[in-house]
């Protein structure tokens, strides 16, 4: 039976979100649009790979050439991969091990809990694998590379790999198991999970810029850095010489690392049942008689909206995190702008044009505005339940709109926030600055629309487990693509243009460019897009 389970699990994850059809009973998409899906996906992971070798390379020819310190460069690297993976899939465990659509049908069959637990977590260590093995599996082939092949140092890193993503899985159920836990008490589950992510989030940028800061004086001191954690913290230093094939270390973690997943499994084997199968917490509900106000068609689909975002944990985190990024860089300028642009003003391509600012900083409010992709999974988030939208005497372009509003309603004032601080603190002219805000709401308003259109034109209502369409979805990656790609665009094309074009033309080329793509999705999904969504089932 877990074979049954894990096979199904992996028909999801790798398969559905290339292949399968929009529509219930579709054999699959058509051969174009699947294989666009995985060059896509493969640019991607190509992406990783390319910016972690290089990572990897440069700081091998740091550490590996030093004698008997060759273990902090799998030391520093390998920590960096648990960070990064615990960060692409901590959050993920509860979400897919409690909150599954087909919990209540396995659970009802003659299957053992214990199979229907494995089979779960396969898709969080696989999640957790993919981001930590992105950083790892470069490093370990690069110290293979510059420190040469043998059978012991190959064995060593093969381990190191796979622990660190072990590691990963288990701080993935650790972290599931205590918002589980939580959650039979509380009635807002939701907002318990974002705290934490945010906490975590915050730690884990901390720990970064931290390390950033510390990273010359690392350097400048690593002979008596080593032989401190050498003697000091042996767990962080066999950690690195496992990777260099150290026997002892290897066997050390292998079995540290399996008494922690042990321990774990026995608090998601005590827990699952009690969770999977409980009703929210909180205090029971009275019924009191009071008179109900009478709302508009917009203002009930709206809140509708309002309520999918605020009650799912992995659409606020993955889709609505870009909005703390705009609040935040708009208080970075707020407080620390003078001192930004005091350091820019040194650099030479800024001296010999300072029209490159405005669109720099434009370019900077775009950049965090392309992470905000709150319509890009909205449409498929409705999954089976898409015909209760379409019973209703509404029309489509009416649901339509209303994922639209709720990503207006949310980004807008982030957006104008950070555009407007950035604006009045560049040294512009009139119309550069208002050109800037302009610019940034425009594409705000473009990234919303694209989502928005993606996914009614690439849908997937067939999901079991909501982070399917929310982080695998097509809609969310071609979006945040193409955001990125706008974006950088935006910043790079100045440079090819500036000799002819001054900076206030180009951003009025800009901003009526976005106008007009604006416009034409606009006219897109109040006619074509509106039919075809009356259409999906």
């Amino acid at each position: 039976m877990l074979k049954l389970l894990v096979k199904k699990e992996l028909k999801q994850i790798l398969i559905q979100g290339f292949l399968r059809g929009r529509k219930a009973g579709q054999r699959g998409r058509k051969t174009r649009s699947a294989k666009g899906m995985i060059a896509l996906w493969s640019i991607l992971i190509l992406y990783l790979v390319a910016f972690f070798c290089f990572m990897a390379w440069m700081a091998g020819k740091q550490f590996l050439p030093l004698p008997g310190l060759g273990w902090l460069y799998y030391m520093l690297l390998g920590g960096a991969a648990i960070l990064f993976g615990a960060l692409g899939s901590v959050f993920t465990t509860y979400s897919a091990l409690y909150l599954a659509k087909d919990n209540d049908l396995l659970l009802s069959m003659p299957i053992p809990v214990t199979d229907v637990i494995l089979s779960r977590l396969l898709s969080v260590y696989l999640m957790g694998l993919f981001y930590s093995g992105a950083i790892t599996l470069p490093a370990a082939a690069v110290g293979l590379i510059q420190c040469g092949f043998s059978l012991s140092r190959l064995l060593g890193s093969l381990i190191w790999v796979l622990l660190i993503s072990l590691v990963v899985l288990g701080l993935s159920a650790l972290l599931g198991w205590v918002v589980a836990r939580l959650s039979l008490k509380l009635k807002n589950r939701s907002f318990l999970i974002v705290l934490l992510s945010l906490v975590f989030l915050g730690l884990y940028y901390v720990v970064y810029f931290r390390m950033i800061n510390h990273m010359p004086e690392l350097i400048a001191n690593v002979m008596r850095f080593g032989e401190g954690i050498r003697g000091s913290w042996n767990p962080i230093y066999l950690f690195g010489r496992m990777g260099e094939g150290d026997w002892l270390a290897m066997l050390l973690w292998t079995a540290g690392v399996c008494l922690l997943l042990g321990l774990i499994w026995l608090l998601l084997k005590g827990s699952f049942l009690t969770v999977a199968t409980a009703s929210p917490g909180g205090k029971k509900a009275v019924y009191r008689e009071k008179p109900t106000r009478q709302s508009s068609v917009s203002g009930a689909l709206f809140r509708k909206e309002w309520y999918r975002f605020s009650t799912s944990s992995a659409y606020m985190l993955n889709c609505g995190l870009g909005l703390l990024f705009l609040l935040g860089l708009g208080g970075y300028l707020l407080v620390k702008g003078r001192d930004l642009l005091d350091m820019l003003s040194l650099l030479p391509f800024l001296q010999a044009d300072s029209g490159i600012l405005p669109v720099l900083i434009c370019t900077a409010c775009c950049a965090m505005g392309f992470m905000v992709d709150i319509t890009a999974p909205s449409v498929s988030l409705e999954g089976r339940s898409l015909w209760q939208l379409q019973s209703l005497p509404v029309s489509p372009w009416q649901v339509l709109r209303a994922k639209l509003e709720l990503h207006l309603a949310l980004c807008s004032l982030p957006t104008l926030f950070c555009t407007v601080t950035a604006a009045v603190l560049v040294p512009a002219t009139l119309a550069q600055k208002l050109l800037i805000v302009a610019a940034s709401l425009l594409f705000m308003l473009l990234v919303a629309l694209m989502g928005l259109a993606l996914g009614v034109k690439l849908p997937n209502l067939n999901w079991t487990n909501e982070y399917q369409p929310i982080k695998q979805g097509a809609p969310v990656t071609i979006t945040i693509f193409a955001g990125m790609g706008l974006s950088m665009a935006l910043g790079g094309l100045y440079f090819l243009a500036r000799g002819g074009m001054s900076a206030t033309a180009y951003l009025s080329v800009a901003a009526l460019l976005f106008m007009s793509a604006d416009a034409a999705l606009l006219l897109w999904l109040r006619n074509t897009g509106a039919r075809r969504f009356a259409a999906l089932s």
